[in-house]
């Protein structure tokens, strides 16, 4: 026997020639804008909280943390991370908000939060920052010996964060769950881009190794930055025997030669100005030549840091 076919009944278009119905949609309509806006208006302000960033959100409690005793503690999280623009705040709550809620229910989010510091880089306007910190509206105070031009990196593309990455939240690694449930993350610290090495090498450095190509990416029209000392540094700004020099590359031998102490009190892997976590003289010598100026200045080698496994008790991420 042969079934007959399944069709779904027909919709009836409603009669919007009819008042009564076109007064209907009306009234549905209207019903269903007001419900909308009086849940954005409780969402909204709900989620924007800083409290609702750190408390709410295990994950973020580092990032709350550190922002209370920052100089933005009294500034909302959505005035840096958030575009003031209808479509911003859509696209905070309605897509990224959702996505790390996702990820978070299903233990995929990044641990630790934004390690790389792609954030600060690539989606933090400079627009942000300036509503508060305008350039010509404020006096700057550096650091003795340093110049800093705020206005060509701004010509040159470079936003406030992709320098001034860790000002709400330095420190962050010295919270939980950083500090001891995140297996991954033991030992971790973020690059503070304020610092020479860390940050001001990435760009202003002959050495090829010391560069970082992404941040240099950023440059608007490949523009190519100085690498001269007096670029960042006032003349009386005093730098080790013989570093200032243009033949430096030539008789800096012939200096360290004198006592290879003093250049690994700099240089040594691990020390102020190393070369990311290798000695500095690595970046040209090998490490067999590299271990005989140890020998030579009387130094032992270098302790390689070791990470302790971490038992999962089953209540840790």
């Amino acid at each position: 026997m042969k079934l007959p076919a399944f069709k779904l009944p027909a919709l009836k278009k409603p009669d919007f020639s009819n008042p009564t119905v076109r007064l209907q949609a009306l009234l549905l309509g209207g019903a269903f804008a007001i419900i909308g806006l009086l849940v954005m208006a409780i969402i909204v302000p709900a989620t924007s909280n800083p409290w609702f960033c750190g408390q709410a959100c295990h994950n973020m409690n580092p990032q709350y943390q550190t922002w209370k005793v920052s100089s933005h503690k009294n500034i909302n999280c959505t005035a840096c991370h958030v575009d003031a623009t209808a479509w911003g705040l859509f696209e905070e709550k309605v897509i990224i908000g959702v996505q790390g809620m996702i990820n978070t229910a299903l233990r995929r989010e990044e641990k630790p939060i934004n390690e790389h510091s792609v954030v600060s880089q690539q989606h933090l306007s400079s627009d942000r920052c300036k509503r508060c910190h305008a350039n010509e509206n404020r006096k700057f105070t550096f650091s003795e010996g340093i110049i800093m031009n705020h206005n060509a990196h701004d010509d040159a593309g470079i936003n406030c964060a992709v320098c001034h990455n860790r000002v709400a939240h330095e420190g962050a690694e010295e919270y939980e769950p950083i500090k001891s449930e995140w297996k991954d993350a033991r030992g971790h610290k973020w690059n503070n881009f304020m610092t020479m090495k860390e940050g001001c090498l990435r760009c202003h450095s002959t050495n090829s190794n010391t560069k970082d190509m992404e941040t240099l990416d950023l440059i608007v029209d490949s523009k190519k930055p100085p690498t001269a000392c007096a670029t960042c540094h006032t003349k009386d700004f005093k730098l080790p025997e013989g570093h200032g020099k243009n033949n430096w590359r030539s008789v800096h031998g012939q200096l360290a030669q004198k006592n290879f102490g003093d250049c690994f009190k700099c240089h040594e892997a691990g020390a102020k100005y190393d070369n990311r976590g290798t000695a500095w003289c690595e970046a040209c010598h090998d490490k067999a030549t590299v271990r005989g100026f140890r020998i030579t200045a009387g130094l032992p080698e270098p302790e390689k840091p070791t990470l302790e496994p971490i038992k999962d008790e089953g209540g840790s991420h």
